[in-house]
């Protein structure tokens, strides 16, 4: 009976303990949960210079990572970008001064000026006066037009490809618009390559310096910076063969932005595409992520 009792209350020990365990885990688990940065917020947080990867690799910390790749396709230097985030509000954009004005800033600068872990260039949103054009939630542009496809990004950081557009698709989208840009073309939709004859400013056959983003799922994106024929062993890419690349870099959806002279890709406020060549060209915005940690 005794030894009966002494396995009911080892039993009883180890049933404590593991609601201990459970309890504290969760407890753990709230004390880790990030605050989300304000929509409206100009900057994004400080990041933490220890959480930098060594030689330019990436950035590593509890709320975002950024892992750096390179690669060579069609005679091509590519530097990769995979990002991970756990809260949309770490996907951002910024403008080089208030929207109406014809300002245009380096790159690095905005991005530093933005507290960016990681930036891209955006698409030069002033170049035209037409597209649906909403940055941080604020519409500031209600000219949706075919020429353009669109990129929106929603309120979970969630990409949708619009391709050409019309006042419908835009208005009667079912979510909260975050950030949309009117460059292009859209490279990849649902996972398959997109086919497109546009040739509105991207040089669709022309073997060029490209950017884009894409979304290989819930949080998690990347941004590819391709060479070209400004740099040394590289030819560039088309639009086809870039399409054909984020698709299978695995990217569910894939948009263009702006290239050539105007590609920039920065980590930690310093330009690190193009062979890390110091020549930059202002621009009028830039897509970057955050961290939460503070």
């Amino acid at each position: 009976m005794n030894r009966f009792n002494n396995k009911r209350a080892l039993l009883a020990v180890m049933l404590l303990a593991l609601v201990l365990v459970l309890v504290t885990g969760d407890e753990s688990k709230a004390e880790t949960a990030y605050r989300p940065i304000p929509l409206e917020a100009e900057t994004g947080r400080v990041p933490k210079p220890e959480c930098y990867l060594p030689d330019m690799g990436g950035y590593e910390d509890g709320s975002l990572s950024v892992r750096m790749e390179t690669m060579r396709v069609h005679e091509t230097n590519v530097l990769i970008a995979r990002v991970k985030i756990v809260d949309p509000s770490q996907l951002r954009t910024a403008m080089a001064a208030r929207y109406g004005t014809n300002t245009i800033v380096l790159p690095d600068r905005m991005a530093r000026r933005a507290n960016a872990v990681l930036a891209i260039n955006g698409d030069f949103f002033n170049f035209n006066s037409t597209g649906y054009l909403v940055r941080q939630g604020q519409l500031y542009r209600d000219k949706t037009h075919e020429t353009y496809d669109v990129l929106i990004i929603d309120e979970n950081a969630d990409f949708h490809i619009l391709i050409d557009p019309t006042p419908e698709d835009t208005h009667g989208f079912e979510g909260t618009i975050i950030n949309s840009f009117n460059f292009g073309p859209a490279l990849v939709k649902d996972g398959e390559v997109v086919q497109t004859t546009k040739r509105m400013n991207v040089g669709l056959e022309k073997e060029t310096q490209r950017m884009g983003i894409g979304q290989l799922g819930p949080l998690e994106y990347i941004c590819v910076a391709t060479d070209g024929p400004e740099q040394k062993g590289s030819d560039g890419l088309t639009i086809p063969e870039f399409a054909q690349l984020m698709k299978d870099l695995g990217a569910i959806q894939a948009y263009n932005l702006d290239g050539g002279g105007s590609s920039a890709m920065m980590l930690g406020g310093e330009k690190i595409n193009a062979g890390m060549s110091r020549k930059m060209r202002a621009i009028c915005d830039i897509l970057y992520f955050s961290t939460l940690e503070e």
